[in-house]
């Protein structure tokens, strides 16, 4: 009939939205994989372009039966060891405005936040349904506990003012984990923050884990109802791959410089600038841009192609950066850009929006630095491109405002180191 709108089931929209996630695998990636029916079809899909392109990928499951459904599709499956460059996985309820997540409806909510907090970008998928205005609008939320004392663990659940009731399996058991744990499925009629819930139910012994998944989600994928799929991002730091770090360190005592500074995070490609000052803008509650995307699309393309940019290339990026750090320091609210700022006519020129520019400057090895280009996919800057950054190199002078960071060591180890710095002037 003209003119009437199709209306696309929610097994077809969460088909579409896993399709167009499958999207982001590149090949040489290691791979986060979810689990539920919505994961389903994203095994088909991913599964398909590994013939179809020869992808090479490898991938840590959340559950056993994702497991043995991806290796019987002819998808590589290793242990969770290390990071991962991409998780995928589906949601229970994806909260409009902050992507903040209920999970585990599917019993495996653990080891899915395990993933999750390994991968360096975490994207759910979903149909539009489970897109909703507040956590616990429709589902229940499930909390993994251990199965000694259970019934103590479910009374103390009980005494947030949540409902809860122990999962059973379909023999009538209490239903039991890949973990071997058991899980509660709560009523949330309290008026508590995501956040809040989900410390006020770890603080209680028994409790494993929440599926309250309150940071983390780089972009949720969804399918609608028209047939399309919708691509809701998520925050700074969950773009940035580091919403994890930022949960801890915001967990820890963090020291504090007297005012709001402006920092610029240099170094060589693959110093870890843009985790860094990701980190540093959080644990500084400031503004953060990566130079980066400032570049204009002319210099990605000629990098991306293996060429060197000369002056003339970096003038109009160099310029931009000095606008943004201007703009900051008019509004007084500090702020973190990162950017390689080699050599010292550079960084005299973006310091001509700022001439209190703080540089922290990121220093490693050539051989840390070029494992750890190898080991990253989809990024503009080819391996070869880094000897011409060691020789184009000129150090921070005595006469420049400065701290040297070694980079051999974990992010929550350089923060701390950083912010302690900051604090004592320095």
């Amino acid at each position: 009939m003209t003119g009437e709108r199709l209306c696309y089931t929610p097994d077809q929209q969460k088909r579409a939205a896993a399709q167009e996630a499958a999207k982001l695998v590149k090949s040489g990636m290691r791979l986060g994989l979810g689990t539920g029916s919505t994961i389903d079809y994203l095994l088909d899909a991913l599964a398909a372009r590994i013939v179809a392109e020869n992808l090479e990928v490898t991938c840590a499951t959340t559950s056993v039966a994702t497991e043995y459904r991806a290796a019987g599709l002819g998808i590589t499956v290793v242990p969770l060891i290390g990071m991962l460059d991409l998780a995928i996985d589906g949601a229970d309820e994806v909260e409009f405005g902050t992507l903040q997540l209920i999970k585990g409806l599917g019993g495996a909510l653990l080891r899915e936040k395990q993933v999750a907090e390994s991968s360096r970008q975490f994207v759910v998928i979903a149909d539009e349904s489970k897109l909703v205005r507040r956590l616990g609008e429709h589902n229940p939320l499930p909390v993994e506990i251990v199965e000694f004392a259970a019934e103590r663990t479910i009374a103390r659940i009980g005494e947030l003012g949540l409902t809860a009731r122990l999962r059973l399996a379909d023999d009538g058991l209490p239903y039991r984990t890949d973990n071997g744990n058991h899980i509660v499925d709560c009523t949330v009629e309290i008026d508590l923050s995501p956040k809040l819930l989900d410390a006020s139910l770890k603080s209680i012994a028994g409790v494993v884990e929440t599926g309250l998944f309150t940071h983390g989600c780089s972009a949720a994928i969804i399918g609608m109802t028209d047939g399309s799929t919708r691509r809701f991002d998520g925050d700074t730091s969950a773009r940035a791959g580091v919403a994890s770090f930022v949960a801890t360190l915001r967990a820890m005592t963090m020291p504090q410089p007297r005012r709001k500074p402006m920092i610029g995070v240099m170094g060589v490609s693959a110093s870890g600038k843009s985790t860094i000052g990701a980190l540093l803008a959080a644990c500084l509650d400031v503004p953060f841009i990566d130079g980066d995307d400032l570049h204009p699309q002319s210099n990605r393309n000629k990098m991306h192609a293996g060429y060197p940019l000369d002056d003339n290339d970096r003038l109009p990026w160099l310029h931009r950066i000095a606008g943004e750090l201007r703009a900051w320091r008019q509004a007084g609210c500090g702020g973190v850009i990162v950017s390689s700022l080699l050599t010292r006519h550079y960084r005299d020129l973006v310091r001509s929006g700022c001439p209190e520019l703080v540089l922290v400057n990121l220093t490693g090895s050539r051989d840390l630095l070029a494992r750890r280009i190898a080991g990253r996919h989809g990024h503009f800057m080819p391996p070869d491109l880094l000897d011409s950054q060691f020789a184009a190199l000129e150090p921070p002078g005595a006469d420049e405002t400065a701290m040297t960071v070694d980079i051999d060591a974990s992010p929550i180890t350089l923060i701390t180191t950083i912010m302690q710095r900051l604090a004592d002037g320095y």
